[in-house]
């Protein structure tokens, strides 16, 4: 049976009211809430056990904010924007100006091969710009690809693999798949993917990409098993030596998108591994934080109202601080805003308080 709502002592002050609801209309949550307005002096409180009538039976969404709408889909069309841009400005000047030297094959696809080289900061050698304005423009083509253009690229890869991750928690509704991939792939408690899963990952797609790219050059530039290994990693870490590259039309039509896209993954592991490398140093911080005894300069250190003791919630800030996970502006940012809320004097956030900031 459910806890009256209202406490005792307000019982009589609403027989009193002429405005009192009917009893029928005051079992109604939504009257509940509006009769708060009787009371504005007095703090209710429900009970502790009881279910929250008000927030299911009402129809009512109190549930904390959505967070703001993330830009995913933007990143994508500006990456996209970004690139063709990119592409279209390289190819003009190559087409117009004429002012390249080197190996050449048919002109248009000589003119994207060098734009995608540019853009991966790779710079075989095979292509190069042979006057003052090339030269100087293709100094500023470089900035451009490094800055702008990559961190497009690598906000779309970014959304690719956070469409993967959300695809995995998605399956683990499904109860042939659920033990496996909470085991191995996915952390159900924090609704992620795991870390070494995504290195796992990330590592399987750069070998595949290499083994695409030391096939694709053997045959199309007719080079040995060894040599092609070769040019395939020199090119997918944007090494470039430039003693191998791309000669034929087949060879650079295969290597504008394979270039590319490999380039971004690589990038895209060594960042997951610098994650992984983070995250098992967090926790070791954690485990020693956790282990150590706490002595009487940890107490003075961890009393925030300066009262000879301290509160749970004090031995949790103070651990926190000390892991590393939260900051002392922290804390007083999140003091402040919760000071924002809190109207009353006794400390504590309540549903009128809530409503009052409606």
């Amino acid at each position: 049976m459910l806890e009256p709502l209202l406490s005792p002592c307000s019982r009589k002050d609403e027989v009193d009211s002429p405005n009192r609801p009917s009893p029928k209309e005051a079992k109604s949550p939504i009257n509940l809430i509006a009769n708060l307005s009787f009371k504005k002096g007095k703090i209710i409180h429900r009970s502790r056990s009881a279910p929250s009538v008000l927030f299911t039976d009402a129809g009512l969404d109190f549930h904390e904010p959505s967070e703001p709408y993330k830009s995913s889909t933007l990143i994508v069309r500006l990456s996209f924007i970004g690139v063709f841009l990119y592409v279209a400005t390289g190819v003009l000047v190559y087409m117009t100006s004429g002012s390249f030297k080197g190996t050449t094959t048919l002109r248009p696809v000589d003119a994207v091969y060098f734009t995608m080289v540019t853009l991966c900061t790779i710079g075989y050698g095979d292509i190069v710009p042979d006057s003052t304005f090339t030269k100087i423009f293709t100094c500023g083509f470089i900035l451009v690809g490094f800055g702008i253009i990559g961190f497009l690229l690598n906000g779309l890869v970014a959304y690719i693999c956070d469409t993967q991750e959300a695809f995995l928690l998605s399956m683990m509704d499904e109860n042939r798949y659920k033990n496996i991939l909470s085991t191995y792939m996915v952390d159900e408690q924090k609704g992620r993917m795991r870390i070494r899963t995504k290195v796992c990952l990330a590592l399987v797609v750069v070998v595949g990409f290499i083994a695409i790219g030391t096939v694709t050059v053997h045959f199309a530039e007719d080079l040995n098993w060894a040599d092609s290994i070769y040019l395939s990693m020199t090119s997918v870490t944007t090494v470039g030596y430039g003693d191998y590259s791309f000669r034929t039309v087949i060879g650079r039509c295969f290597a504008i998108i394979w270039l590319l896209v490999s380039t971004l993954v690589v990038a895209r592991a060594f960042i997951y591994l610098t994650e992984y490398s983070i995250h098992k140093r967090n926790r070791k911080m954690a485990k020693r934080v956790l282990q150590k005894k706490i002595t009487i300069s940890d107490l003075a250190a961890a009393d925030l109202d300066n009262d000879g003791s301290i509160s749970k919630s004090d031995f949790v800030i103070y651990k926190l601080k000390q892991m590393g996970k939260i900051s002392e502006i922290d804390i007083l940012q999140i003091s402040k805003q919760f000071d924002s809320l809190e109207h009353g004097m006794d400390g504590k956030i309540t549903l009128a308080d809530l409503m009052e900031t409606v």
